[in-house]
C-alpha cells in the first residue's frame, strides 16, 4: 500500500506540516485563537552520560514560515 504523500516524494513530517497549516487556514474566525495556541512546539535538548542526562537546554523557537506569513 503506497500512499500519496509518499508517492509525491514527502516523508510524514513535510506531509504533516502541510496538512496543519490548511487546517489553521480554514478554522472558523471565533476559533482561531485556541488553535493559536496549539501552533507552538517546544524542543529540549539534552545529553546524556552513562545512562544519565545531564541538565536539559531548551532549543531557540525558530519562526516558522506560518507565522511569518501572517
Amino acid at each position: 500500500m503506497s500512499f500519496a504523500w509518499r508517492a509525491a516524494g514527502m516523508n510524514y513530517l513535510q506531509y504533516s506540516s502541510i496538512a496543519a497549516r490548511a487546517l489553521r487556514r480554514v478554522v472558523k474566525p471565533e476559533l482561531r485563537s485556541e488553535v493559536a495556541k496549539r501552533e507552538g512546539v517546544a524542543i529540549k535538548f539534552a545529553k546524556w552520560d552513562n545512562g544519565k542526562a545531564s541538565a536539559s537546554n531548551p532549543v531557540p523557537v525558530i519562526e516558522t514560515r506560518a507565522k511569518a506569513e501572517n
